[in-house]
């Protein structure tokens, strides 16, 4: 595709604004109302990721919530390729904002209540996003306030899903998947988001990853087998609260961590009752 192109007679491509295994994303402009979006393209055609695209669509054209990336428009283009046209969003990823260095605890607490929010929003309609991280969170103009949760192409319904594995590849980031995604259970709960935006907060008042190694293998075995460090441990000046909850957020028997991000936000709302819940 390339600039000038226009897409069902509305949507002008203006360049390439980035690429993936799957697709490209390109800047162009809405000619019904003269703003800019972003038109992701899939270019591999196999089986998986065509899956993982109708999902995306399905799910976006489905739901409106303030901290989760819109939707405008999908269809297929004149080679047959589908596309999904999004809100174009200026700014920066989390993950590219952490690498100038851990973020304040007021300003975490903008992100934890925010992603909480959409979370809620998604498992209340019975759905688990299964890949949170940081380069899947988007912060708009660089400010926290206004987060917003992407990527949701392997979402899913809180029913049995395919095992882990597709082709050999993960489905999901081994860094931020809970143990029992890490095992590849055939059902995955809300409480695997909860798991991931626990290790998400702790990369954002610490500055480095709860769980980190040399390859993939070596990630999966801390997940499975390490306890997790306390925030406060690399982090004194953290809330005895906040260190807590976050703790909760990460252990190891989902039983022990808020059931969904409904609960998660009672319990932002709530953070001096935190450390009685701690184990």
């Amino acid at each position: 595709m390339r600039p000038g192109d226009v897409l069902a007679e509305r949507f002008e491509i203006l360049r390439a604004a980035g690429a993936g295994g799957m697709g490209i994303v390109y800047r162009a402009r809405d000619r019904q109302t003269g703003v800019p979006v972003a038109v992701k393209v899939l270019l591999d055609r196999g089986e998986e990721p065509a899956h993982r695209f109708e999902q995306e669509v399905e799910i976006l054209s489905a739901i409106d919530h303030p901290h989760i990336v819109g939707y405008v428009a999908h269809g297929v283009g004149p080679r047959g390729t589908p596309f999904l046209v999004m809100p174009w969003l200026d700014g920066r990823d989390l993950q590219d904002a952490l690498r100038d260095g851990p973020l304040p605890v007021d300003a975490t607490l903008t992100i934890a209540r925010a992603v909480a929010g959409a979370l809620a929003y998604l498992h209340e309609r019975g759905l688990v996003h299964r890949d949170l991280k940081p380069s899947n969170l988007f912060l708009p103009g660089g400010q926290v306030a206004g987060v917003q949760v992407i990527d949701l192409g392997i979402a899913r319904a809180t029913v049995p899903v395919r095992p882990i594995t597709f082709s050999g590849k993960l489905l999901g980031t081994p860094g931020f998947m809970a143990p029992e995604q890490a095992r590849g259970d055939p059902q995955l709960a809300p409480t695997v988001d909860v798991f991931a935006l626990g290790c998400v907060l702790f990369e954002c008042l610490t500055g480095r990853r709860l769980f980190d190694g040399a390859h993939v293998m070596a990630v999966l075995a801390k997940i499975l087998l390490d306890e997790a460090p306390r925030v406060r441990e690399l982090r004194p000046e953290v809330p005895e609260a906040i260190d807590a909850l976050v703790h909760r957020m990460v252990a190891k028997d989902p039983a022990l961590r808020p059931r969904d991000g409904v609960e998660l936000l009672r319990w932002l709302a709530d953070p001096p009752r935190a450390p009685r819940l701690a184990e």
